[in-house]
């Protein structure tokens, strides 16, 4: 039987905590921003000189269980009864623009570069290779970690009916105090991964305009643009899903494609496909040396701790809102179809997005070696000034940056407005309201930090924050497993049962 949350999910607790929590980085970054950044740096290199192996090992392990759900029986289960809620195309577009909307335009050009001209391991194809590790930080791990936690809570909200978001979430810790802390330290793990996005969103915008008008625009322009996109994406939220999150989703995904077919206009067919092609291949048969970071894929350097473990600590930290908010829009899908098209299709998207843009980036560096998109914050702007009709795709791609970053806070905060407002599919407009001004608040403490230390600073939090999260993350998988995979179907009682 359900224990009774009531008195430990109240949402003046919820909230309060996440106010305290953004009050502390909003007063620190503003007062102390380099007693701050010093003190996330200490900490982080301590977790990392001990946990990268365990980060690595993870997300191999998450990937393989989505595969082994994939093609056990419980993939034919439907999450939920009635139609889905959401066109395919509307469903794939909040998938894009709440997971990796923002970011794919910020590291589109630039990261690709970064490994052709500083190849973390020995290659005779820079190019591939560089697409290969591309393709590995952006594609079916990242994907992997949504899906899965959002499976979890569908199933348990739409299979098992858990009575609210709540419950689904953590549904087997029967200790109320452990169950308040679990939720409440998602709750702090989705402020922390969405205050990156709009921080580091934000400061690529600023970028732009620097890049383009030579404005010079400093950091309290950088702040006043965070205090604007925090506003807009807090209005947006206020409305609803199927109001202003969804047109903005659409929005997002039509003129992202819209950019990328026009860059692929210049791009050499033949390069592409063989580049493409080949890095894909290489990439899937040596998944497991690369996940591992073994064998001929042993990375140079500290190239694992400063982008794998990175990456996989920046997924895991969106994982809570990504994963509920994927739930949220997915009832009346079946488990299999869930899988194919939360982890496939958005993977596969990702990486043809990418060897469009880098494809092209290597053109025109000549393929030798160029500094000139080394800027994660201008390196797209700077890369569309080698192309025609730039004033044009400037003005397209600041407007996509803006409203990605919009997009993925927004989502955001109706999740954590579900979580505080006792699990509510729908949560009221007030806690929305106030989770905006959470994450705007937490976002300008850290963004006053300066673009030059802001990557720095928001890797160290995430790394931190995200490593306790992982382990209950890990429970939840092993219990889902135990409760519902190895198990011969059909010839249970389990599904009849409440969620414990």
């Amino acid at each position: 039987m359900i224990s009774k949350l009531s008195s430990h999910f109240r949402a003046n607790n919820i909230l309060f905590y996440g106010l305290l929590f953004g009050a502390v980085f909003f007063i620190s970054g503003m007062l102390a921003p380099a007693s701050l950044l010093a003190v996330l740096n200490e900490i982080n290199q301590q977790l990392l000189s001990v946990f990268s192996t365990y980060y690595l090992v993870l997300g191999l392990f998450i990937v393989l269980a989505c595969l082994v759900i994939l093609f056990s029986p419980i993939g034919s289960k439907k999450l939920g009864a009635g139609k889905p809620s959401y066109s395919y195309f509307s469903w794939i577009a909040l998938l894009y623009s709440t997971g990796m909307g923002s970011g794919l335009l910020l590291r589109a050009v630039q990261e690709p570069v970064y490994y052709f001209n500083n190849s973390p391991v020995s290659t005779a194809n820079a190019a591939q290779t560089a697409l290969q590790y591309t393709f590995f930080h952006w594609g079916f791990t990242p994907w992997a970690m949504y899906s899965l936690f959002g499976l979890l809570v569908a199933h348990n909200l739409y299979i098992k009916k858990a009575p609210n978001l709540l419950h689904a979430i953590v549904p087997s810790l029967n200790n109320r105090l452990l169950q308040f802390g679990a939720v409440l330290f998602i709750v702090l793990i989705t402020i922390t991964g969405v205050i990156a996005s709009l921080g580091l969103g934000t400061a690529q915008l600023i970028g732009g305009l620097n890049y383009t008008f030579d404005t010079g625009l400093d950091t309290w322009f950088l702040l006043c643009s965070v205090l604007v996109m925090g506003s807009f994406a807090t209005y947006s939220a206020s409305t609803g899903i199927t109001k202003m999150i969804k047109f903005l989703a659409d929005f997002d995904f039509v003129f992202s494609i819209i950019l990328m077919l026009f860059v692929a206009f210049f791009v050499k067919f033949n390069v592409l496909i063989t580049q493409s092609f080949s890095a894909f291949y290489q990439y899937v048969i040596h998944f497991f040396e690369m996940s591992l970071a073994a064998g001929s894929y042993t990375a140079k350097g500290n190239f694992t701790q400063d982008w794998t473990v990175f990456y996989w600590a920046f997924w895991l930290a969106w994982v809570p809102f990504t994963g509920i908010f994927i739930a949220r829009i997915s009832k009346g899908r079946t488990i299999k179809e869930f899988l194919i098209a939360t982890i496939l299709v958005p993977a596969l998207a990702t990486m043809i997005w990418f060897s469009v843009f880098a494809s092209s980036a290597f053109e025109i560096i000549h393929g030798g070696s160029s500094t000139e998109f080394d800027n994660v914050f201008t390196s797209l702007f700077v890369f569309l000034e080698h192309l025609p009709l730039h004033q044009v795709t400037f003005f397209l791609a600041g407007l996509l940056v803006a409203i990605s970053i919009i997009n993925s806070v927004d989502s955001a905060i109706f999740v954590l407005g579900m979580i505080s407002d006792e699990g509510k599919e729908n949560p009221s407009k007030s806690h929305k309201i106030i989770w905006g001004i959470i994450i705007t608040a937490t976002a300008l403490g850290l963004t006053s930090l300066g673009t030059n230390e802001l990557l720095n600073g928001i890797s160290s939090l995430l790394i931190i924050m995200v490593l306790p999260f992982s382990f209950l993350y890990l429970y939840c998988i092993i219990l889902f497993f135990k409760k519902n995979v190895f198990i011969k179907h059909g010839k249970t009682g389990s599904e009849k049962k409440e969620v414990n």
